[in-house]
């Protein structure tokens, strides 16, 4: 056995019992003072083997540092510090959390070594695996990832972990034996505390640099297995520490003179578009949280009404069950799983480039705030000066979607007539479930109906409202005369699910069931005719459509984005979904739910199932879409 190996074969002079691992001068103290004796001994050795280990774990995982690249010399200091910080808590981690309470509780070498050595034998070799899968596709290690690993890896896996092993097993011989004495300096406490003042020092700079939107940190997040770093932008901006709207536009103004660096390749080859200016206008109405079955007379009867002359998709998905997945997904066309990335980098989709570089004048409205949780002015909108962060309204009973409406066609009132517009209009009371206090229902609610039913009715009510302001603005595009030069998309960021199917889903970013992915879209093109659409379409193919419609662009579509036109007649066989912390492979009959340590299974009605066979090429086709525009 393993500790036979450490503690007789190799070490025969080294006695075993609490007793003998006193040193001489306590060897004829009580028992009580033998037991300290020991642990003292084994806490010792294991600081002294965790430490070594951190760095043998900084040399295996110096992979994640070569694609990395960034300028300024605060990146490259954030970037040691993380770095060390990080793979030292990934060995101190378990090191406090299993050796120290086992060596306090159970002194015994013959049960405390042969564990370290294990552990750290598979955490070194589970970093090797994922640098090497690192360096292959820019993505890390998951429990589902581990179950589509090939037999040669995992053969070369045991090789390595077996090897890894022999190695730690000498490592901690040495170590226990270096350990007898009492230590003649203090350089371990010291280590420790370098070590702990790295992880600290990281956090700190990214929450600095986070909150004043600097790039060359923020762009590192992705590199690190398990990098969770910290983010405290909205406790700073409450303490006064920073401004955020004059950070934001100091750090737009340092990054437009520096070109993304990092793992991102995007698009994948550059695009080639018609020169000549687009023909149509654009306006991008996003009603936050309506799902689909919420388009229906008696709750949005403006908007059923305007399907009517429409394209209208019925079997719609968003790309996400939450705010910032479903706005990544609709704006580039991409798995929500790269948000981390383009974030970090302040990369606006090609679709936002094309506006500009065809001069379009950007009138972009948002009720509720475009940083934070939706995180718009990291990605869509990272590169626009003087970009409307929020929406305030002058007194409490002014509703914040009504200062939208208003600020648009006061907008639209006053830009130039001769150039080009792109709206972006985006509405909040379905979300907030919030209508204003005054507005009547929509549905009638028993007395004895349930929380969730009374949600359910002040929804619908706030969908209703919404409806009439959205009706307003079609109302004045009419006026204007810009209804046949406008091309105009209505649709949802996600659904909102009120425990319908009785498995206690609530809310949005909750599952990505039925009624938290599916949302309208209505689609309005000036010289096509209306129509219903049954095939499955999803956000992804909202970029596509209008790089392909309305600029012209002969690239296929996947040179930057996952989806096709709408016009294409293609259907999607699976989809990715990504919330803020998991995502999911939708398929027309199951649903594959990965998080950071599991992963789940659950058939077309959203209930688990007991014995999944996972869909191997269709789990190793959505993993290859979710890193093919990483370097």
């Amino acid at each position: 056995m393993l500790e036979d190996a450490i503690l007789r074969g190799v070490l025969p002079k080294v006695p075993l019992t609490g007793r003998s691992l006193d040193t001489r001068a306590e060897d004829g103290a009580a028992g009580g003072r033998m037991e300290v004796s020991a642990r003292r001994r084994l806490l010792r050795y294991g600081s002294r083997f965790a430490l070594l280990n951190a760095a043998a774990l900084a040399i295996v995982g110096l992979r994640y540092l070569w694609p990395y690249a960034p300028e300024p010399w605060l990146a490259w200091g954030y970037v040691l510090l993380a770095y060390i910080g990080h793979l030292s808590a990934l060995v101190y981690v378990p090191f406090l959390v299993l050796l120290v309470p086992l060596s306090l509780l159970f002194p015994r070498p013959r049960l405390v070594l042969p564990l370290g050595v294990l552990l750290a034998s598979t955490g070194l070799s589970l970093l090797l695996l994922d640098s090497l899968i690192f360096a292959e596709n820019r993505s890390h290690l998951s429990l589902l990832t581990l179950g589509l690993l090939e037999p040669q890896t995992w053969m070369f896996f045991a090789f390595y972990w077996l090897l890894f092993v022999a190695i730690e097993a000498m490592l901690a011989i040495w170590v226990w034996r270096r350990s007898a004495g009492p230590p003649k300096r203090r350089v371990g406490w010291y280590l420790a505390l370098g070590l702990g003042g790295c992880f600290l020092a990281g956090h700190l700079i990214h929450a600095w640099a986070e909150a004043r939107y600097y790039v060359p940190v923020t762009s590192f997040t992705h590199y690190l297995p398990l990098y969770q770093p910290a983010m405290t932008t909205g406790l700073q901006v409450k303490l006064g520490l920073v401004d955020r709207d004059r950070a934001r536009e100091r750090g737009l103004v340092t990054g437009l003179g520096r070109v993304p660096a990092g793992a991102l390749n995007y698009p994948l080859a550059p695009l080639q578009c018609a020169a000549g200016p687009p023909a149509y206008n654009v306006l991008l109405v996003v009603v936050d949280a309506m799902r689909a079955d919420a388009l229906r007379p008696d709750v949005a009867p403006r908007l059923t009404e305007f399907a009517k002359g429409t394209i209208r998709f019925d079997a719609h998905y968003s790309g996400g069950n939450s705010s910032r997945a479903g706005m990544f997904s609709l704006f580039y066309g991409l798995p929500a799983t790269y948000w981390p990335a383009f974030a970090g980098v302040a990369r606006p989709p090609v679709l936002m480039d094309l506006f500009r570089q065809h001069s379009y004048q950007l009138g972009l409205f948002s009720s509720s705030t475009v940083y934070g949780g939706v995180g718009l002015e990291r990605t869509a909108f990272a590169r626009e000066p003087n970009l409307r962060l929020r929406t305030v309204a002058p007194s409490p009973g002014v509703h914040r979607d009504s200062i939208v409406t208003d600020e648009w066609l006061a907008w639209l009132e006053r830009r130039d007539p001769v150039r080009p517009f792109f709206g972006f209009l985006y509405y909040d009371a379905p979300q907030a479930k919030a209508p204003p206090d005054d507005y009547p229902p929509v549905v009638a609610v028993p007395p004895e109906a349930s929380k969730q039913q009374h949600l359910s009715a002040r929804y619908l009510t706030a969908v209703h409202y919404v409806d009439s302001l959205v009706g307003r603005v079609f109302d004045d595009l009419e006026r204007r005369a810009l209804r046949e030069r406008t091309v105009v998309i209505v649709t949802s960021d996600h659904g909102m699910e009120f425990d319908e199917n009785g498995l206690g889903f609530t809310g949005h970013g909750t599952a990505y069931s039925e009624y938290q992915m599916h949302t309208p879209l209505l689609v309005r093109w000036p010289g096509r005719p209306a129509e219903r659409v049954g095939r499955r379409t999803s956000h992804s193919d909202v970029a596509p459509t209008l790089l392909a419609e309305l600029f012209g662009c002969l690239n296929p579509p996947s040179d930057y984005a996952s989806g096709h036109s709408l016009f294409s007649e293609t259907s999607w066989a699976w989809l990715i979904a990504g919330s803020y912390s998991d995502f999911a492979l939708i398929e027309p009959d199951q649903v594959t739910v990965v998080y950071d340590t599991a992963y789940e299974v659950r058939d077309g009605g959203y209930r688990l199932v007991p014995r999944p066979r996972l869909r191997r090429d269709v789990l190793r086709a959505a993993l290859r879409e979710m890193s093919r525009f990483y370097r």
